[in-house]
């Protein structure tokens, strides 16, 4: 018991030190851009993140909905980095790195 205590105040004591390293949708629009990344690029992963955000609330309370969205929204935001200029897809994928997404 004392060992499962444990390793959840850890899990969550790495999972608040990760998110508070990540930065804000418009300090990462801006990082973006500072790092050279195409305008569409950049709208195109913000639309992402806005349709997660205002679109999985709705289906987290059901894993089968939650399941389907999950799915559907990684195969569309694989194909849109896919459809993105290599030179966008090269920052996105740093960018990601810096974050320990990847």
């Amino acid at each position: 018991m004392f060992k499962q205590l444990s390793l959840f105040i850890a899990f969550c004591a790495v999972m608040a030190h990760a998110t508070m390293n990540l930065p804000t949708q418009e300090e990462y629009d801006a990082e973006l851009k500072a790092a050279g990344m195409s305008q569409s690029g950049i709208d195109g992963l913000h639309a992402l993140a806005q349709k997660f955000v205002l679109q999985y609330p709705a289906v987290q309370a059901n894993k089968e909905a939650s399941d389907k969205f999950i799915a559907d929204y990684t195969v569309e935001s694989q194909n849109f980095v896919k459809s993105m200029t290599p030179e966008d897809q090269k920052i996105y994928a740093e960018s990601l790195k810096k974050y320990g997404l990847i």
